[in-house]
């Protein structure tokens, strides 16, 4: 088909002359009506943009409708409110790429920052009240319907452990062989458990396959009243292919990978146990070759962050899993924790059973979207590694977990740092200057309170603990005078305590004038002790806590230098103080029951719990030639567990297994021997381990089947703050119909999927549809229209409270759409939809916020562009004559000779 128009030469001509008028140059007809000048046209006499950006950083408004000129009599306002939102978007645009510029002061991005903010804020509230006649516009995007991309986990009775098997089901399992003992309680909806022992010896020779074990445990449960049962969940193999000719050709048949799976009942509760059990130690660690250019110039390091678990003992005998890259002798299992994970800051064995997990994100995890750049994330996993939980915190800016501590009832303590808003009441929280924060969640992982507390300038909680009454104790640090205390200078410590409720008792500061830093804290009946790094030097503080609005210093204790090194932690027992980490020096502490190797060797020390230096005070050392440092301890079974990294020989390990290595190391204090140790590496054969954790009785025949040690709880907090980073006070809006008010919908601590949406039926006058669609595993949230000859729009929530990021909503219009005159139209009858998919919350802080503005405003100036062109179409419809097709004419051939030739004259050639 050819189709040419002589009116394109006219306008290609007119603007190589400026004599075109207007902004419609291209495709003008005589008599056609005109659409005003767009400030984008090099014909525009609007303001450029570099003068705005000018205006901008000297205070003026970004939005400025006087600056957008109508160069057409009787042109309809839309053009204005277009034209001004087009300049304020293409100056911030300007603003993003002046910030992403190296040669962009410190001091000037500042500024560029500053503005930044204030003019997205600008142009949000001026797109939410902006009224158009001829189109609509939101911030977000145009869709049938508004859906939650994330949602709250359903009940679901099922459970998968990991690959256990590769290759046919007919093989016999590695896994299987050996003794293997086990049993499981089923608890009844009335109350009575019962026992079903198992014993593999008892298949006599059958062959131990996945499927003959399988039917071994179903026959022993089918002589019970239980309906639970297992079976096996195959994953087919991959094949491996490769383009060779422009054909695909199979290099390699994948393997089939062959796992257990618990088909239960949520009226039967389910428990593990062994006869047989030893120590198992969980440990994480950052994995990954952190050059792998060999470049110093380049940051090309990439990380992951992995769960081991060690079997110990003399029963040990873990067996080597599919895919396991970097096993060594006892290892259970080791596997990436999920992408988002980018530290693990703590992990604490429960008295449940079940590890806590501290780590910072910064995107989804678990199916749960965070809000801002980083968020802090509570994990609970089971003996086999799965999880059973998550609940991130919620922070809109950034968020870092430091402390994690949990109580003998099941309460778990978490505190960090956070900037930007947390709660409903942080309407004037910092977005750069750090506050501290604790939060206490019950048994169900529900949280119970929050409280935030901060100085003028940053600080942060580094150590949480809960007292015999329920108290919460804060340990952390600031630059400034924390409220209702007085600075020191530089760097001071202080130490917050809460009633159970968290209500704030009482705060103390202490430290020296110089950089101190905490080191950990625990809780010695009515007795608070506090460890601190004071020039380099371990400082122990006790202090009384009987009247916990008055403590007061008991004791102190100085336990020397460390030469560089650090604590990895501190914990009580028996009476005692145990304080480890890493230090060149030799510490002055008591009796010595295991000399220094050298360089810089991990330590464990004890100290009496009231300070006082007496004959049980003791140190122990450990490592090789070169430097070892410590980075987590634990106590279990009177022994002290360390971990840390290690580059030379170890005792008893003189080979290392990776580039570098992660160790464990058991220690006895008072004879300073070495109880059971390895070392082991990780992705691309670098491991640097960041947290440990030991059950006395963690590992046993249940590893070998991929089952968990103790119950199987198949059920999840329903909240809505729970199973996702909303929080209690976070809002978003509804407007059913344009121009009217939008609805809020403000969610509470106690709200449901059930019951936020009949909230949002009733505050809507019933007038969308709310349904709870699942995808298997989770329900979610879905709005629509009652009927397709309505539509409505979700706004996020004010003043910092907005709850659509972390309901996995998005802003914009939810419309049913038709087809009219071969094009999709609302079926609502009203004016066409617009989208700007622009975020609210865009900021210049980091390269790659930079980077995302950039897009995003480039996107948005690009939609506002092409509403322009809509509304100037609007006044020229096209012709609905129909276009001739098919080989032209020679009239026409020659014609267009004609014009090419006039083209090459105008053109120079």
């Amino acid at each position: 088909m050819i189709s040419f128009d002589s009116n394109l030469l006219l306008g290609y001509f007119q603007a190589r002359n400026g004599t075109a008028v207007g902004g419609s140059v291209l495709g003008s007809t005589a008599g056609a009506k005109k659409a005003p000048t767009p400030p984008w046209s090099t014909l525009s006499k609007a303001p450029k943009v570099d003068e705005i950006v000018g205006n901008v950083l000297r205070g003026r408004k970004f939005v400025d409708e006087d600056l957008a000129k109508l160069d057409v009599k009787g042109a309809s306002e839309d053009y204005k409110k277009l034209f001004a939102m087009h300049q304020a978007l293409a100056t911030l645009e300007s603003l993003a790429k002046r910030a992403d510029s190296k040669d962009t002061s410190t001091a000037e991005l500042k500024r560029i920052q500053t503005a930044f903010d204030r003019g997205m804020a600008e142009v949000s509230a001026y797109i939410d009240a902006a009224k158009f006649e001829k189109l609509r516009l939101t911030h977000g995007d145009a869709a049938d319907k508004a859906k939650m991309a994330v949602g709250v986990p359903k009940t679901s009775p099922r459970y998968v452990t990991a690959v256990l098997h590769e290759g046919s089901e007919t093989d016999e399992v590695e896994a299987f062989k050996g003794d293997i003992r086990f049993q499981v309680s089923v608890k009844q909806p009335n109350n009575v458990t019962g026992v079903v022992d198992f014993d593999l010896s008892e298949m006599g020779s059958t062959p131990r396959t996945m499927a003959n074990v399988v039917k071994y445990m179903n026959d022993k449960l089918a002589q019970t009243s239980y309906t639970t049962r297992f079976a096996v969940e195959r994953t087919k193999g991959e094949d491996k292919t490769a383009q060779i000719n422009g054909r695909t050709v199979t290099l390699a048949k994948g393997k089939d990978q062959f796992a257990l799976k618990i088909q239960g009942d949520s009226t039967e509760k389910l428990t593990f146990s062994a006869p047989v059990t030893s120590p198992a130690v969980y440990v994480t660690q950052k994995a990954g070759d952190p050059n792998p250019d060999g470049k110093v110039s380049t940051d090309d390091g990439v990380f992951q962050q992995e769960l081991l678990k060690f079997e110990t003992g003399t029963t040990a005998d873990a067996v080597r899993r599919p895919g396991d890259t970097n096993w060594v002798e006892g290892r259970v299992f080791g596997g990436a924790l999920p992408e988002s994970v980018k530290s693990v800051r703590t992990q604490v064995m429960g008295s449940d059973g079940f590890i806590y997990m501290l780590a910072d994100v910064d995107g989804a995890i678990d199916g749960q979207e965070i809000k801002g750049s980083t968020d802090v994330a509570l994990l609970k996993l089971d003996s086999a590694g799965n999880i059973v939980y998550t609940r991130t915190l919620g922070a809109s800016e950034n968020a870092s977990g430091l402390a994690l501590s949990v109580a003998d009832d099941g309460r778990v303590a978490i505190a960090g740092s956070v900037t930007g808003g947390l709660d409903a009441t942080d309407k004037f929280a910092s977005a750069s200057v750090s506050d501290s924060f604790v939060t206490v969640f019950n048994s169900k992982g529900e949280e119970l309170w929050t409280e935030r507390r901060g100085a003028s300038a940053e600080d942060e909680a580094t150590g949480v603990a809960f007292g015999a009454d329920g108290s919460v104790h804060v340990l952390g640090r600031t630059r400034s005078a924390m409220p209702g205390a007085a600075g020191l200078g530089g760097w001071d410590n202080y130490l917050l305590t809460y009633s159970d409720a968290g209500t704030l008792r009482s705060t103390l500061q202490f430290g020296t004038a110089g950089e101190d830093k905490p080191a950990g804290l625990v809780v010695d009946g009515s007795s608070v002790v506090v460890a601190s790094i004071e020039g380099g030097e371990i400082n122990l503080r006790r202090f009384d806590m009987s009247d916990p609005f008055a403590p007061t210093l008991q004791a102190t204790r100085n336990l020397g230098s460390l030469g560089g090194g650090n604590v990895a932690g501190i914990a009580i027992e028996g009476g005692n103080i145990i304080l480890a980490g890493s230090t060149g020096p030799n510490l002055s502490v008591g009796t010595t029951t295991r000399a220094a190797s050298g360089g810089v060797d991990a330590f464990a020390l004890r100290v009496s719990a009231g300070l006082s230096a007496g004959a049980s005070d003791a140190i122990a050392y450990y490592g090789g030639a070169g430097d070892d440092r410590a980075t987590a301890m634990t106590i279990a079974g009177g022994k002290v567990w360390l971990t840390g990294t290690s580059k030379t020989d170890l005792p008893g390990m003189t080979e290392a297994v990776g580039k570098a290595d992660g160790f464990i190391a058991e220690l006895d204090l008072d004879t300073g021997a070495v109880g059971w140790s390895q070392r082991f590496t990780g992705q691309d054969k670098f491991g640097a381990p960041n947290s440990i954790s030991v059950d006395m009785t963690g590992a046993s025949a249940l590893d070998r089947l991929g089952l968990p040690k103790g119950y199987v709880d198949y059920t999840d907090s329903q909240l809505v703050t729970s199973g996702t980073a909303a929080r209690a006070g976070d809002q978003f809006q509804i407007r059913v119909r344009p121009g009217a008010r939008p609805v809020t919908i403000t969610i509470e601590a106690n709200d449901t999927l059930d019951t936020l949406a009949q909230k949002v039926r009733r505050a809507t006058g019933f007038q969308v549809r709310v349904d709870l669609p699942s995808d298997g595993e989770r329900r979610m949230l879905q709005i629509r229209p009652q009927n397709s000859r309505q539509s409505l729009e979700i706004l996020g929530g004010k003043g910092g409270r907005d709850a659509l990021e972390a309901l996995g909503l998005k802003e914009g219009f939810v419309r049913t759409t038709t087809f009219k005159d071969g094009k999709s139209v609302p079926a609502d009858g009203g004016n066409p939809m617009y989208g700007l998919k622009l975020p609210r919350d865009l900021h210049l802080n980091s390269p790659e916020a930079i980077k995302a503005a950039i897009d995003r405003l480039t996107m948005a100036t690009s939609t506002l562009r092409t509403a322009y062109r809509d509304l100037q179409a609007g006044l020229n419809p096209q012709s609905t004559a129909k276009k001739a097709t098919g080989e032209a004419p020679a009239y026409l051939k020659a014609q267009i000779a004609n014009y090419q030739a006039g083209l090459n004259r105008l053109l120079g050639g």
